[in-house]
């Protein structure tokens, strides 16, 4: 299958949008909305509106117009600090900020209720946005969701804590350091068994630098670490009463699954896949597992390839 590298050549309109604390977002529109309405995807960490115009392609193929955003710090999005590799954000209420006024910026609200889809940190963040916006949204995909770190602690978080008590926000976290040629070495990735896709997200780099985001922040960490606790306490998941379909990783060696199906059996409505030998990045991984993650999304929402826009 061949996929635009453009947002321009894969049929959608690239937006800007300036908050009022004076950083500026990128975003973009795929539409109009067919049969389906409209869905609003929600990239992971590191990722950006271009790596996800094949995803882009199969939910414009089941009928959705398509909204998708470079999250403040990553893609072409404002970045916070002046070292463009380093992810960074103050706290992840500013994404959601964000994500609200890109929804009422982008005027798909007006035509009811939306499709929320992310992947990791995009899938954390549409299950807050279930929580936060219920009369916005219908139904929600998590792909692969970060409500739990692989090497994140307790003993870490306060540690954490600590680190940007004494000014220490900006660093990298130990051992990181900045995008550079060994990222794009696929023996040993712990993203994709997919070689084709995962040189497609680094050719995309190479052609634009900007894009690139590497190790995080201590304070990104500690940004993650409280909205996961967050959600973990009391009556938090029990509270999101819209169907929400989970999708899990087998192989994941990003988040924690353990934590995710624990959460699971707090979410009334939720219904859970599990990809076996798929690694992380799911809706970046080989034909097959692609193939097994739509028929599951389809079954859960209802539509197939065959609804056009």
């Amino acid at each position: 299958m061949i996929v635009a590298d453009t947002i321009e050549e894969a049929g959608g309109e690239t937006r800007w949008l300036d908050r009022p604390d004076g950083m500026l977002l990128r975003y973009a529109v795929f539409g109009p909305a067919g049969r389906a309405g409209w869905c609003v995807f929600l990239p992971g960490y590191t990722e950006f509106i271009e790596k996800h115009l094949e995803t882009v392609g199969d939910l414009r193929a089941r009928g959705f117009g398509v909204v998708v955003l470079d999250w403040r710090g990553q893609g072409l999005s404002a970045r916070f600090l002046p070292d463009r590799s380093k992810g960074h954000v103050d706290t992840f209420d500013t994404h959601l900020d964000d994500l609200d006024a890109v929804i009422a910026d982008a005027g798909v609200v007006q035509a009811g209720p939306l499709t929320v889809i992310g992947h990791s940190m995009g899938g954390h963040l549409s299950i807050w946005y279930c929580r936060r916006r219920p009369e916005r949204v219908s139904r929600c995909v998590a792909i692969a969701p970060m409500i739990g770190v692989a090497a994140v602690t307790p003993a870490v978080g306060g540690l954490l804590a600590v680190f940007c008590a004494v000014g220490l926000s900006g660093r990298y976290v130990f051992g990181g350091g900045p995008y550079g040629p060994e990222r794009q070495r696929f023996e040993g990735n712990r993203l994709t068994s997919d070689r084709g896709r995962f040189a497609r997200t680094h050719r995309l780099i190479d052609a634009n630098p900007d894009l690139a985001v590497a190790d995080p922040t201590f304070g990104w960490v500690r940004a993650a670490w409280r909205s996961i606790q967050l959600t973990h306490g009391p009556g938090w998941f029990e509270e999101i009463r819209l169907p929400i379909l989970v999708v899990l990783a087998g192989r994941d060696r990003i988040v924690d699954n353990r934590a995710t199906e624990r959460a699971v059996l707090r979410l009334p409505t939720v219904t859970e896949v599990r990809m076996e030998t798929a690694e992380h990045e799911i809706l970046g991984e080989t034909d097959a597992i692609r193939a097994e993650l739509w028929a599951a999304i389809d079954g859960f929402l209802g539509t197939d390839q065959g609804v056009q826009t």
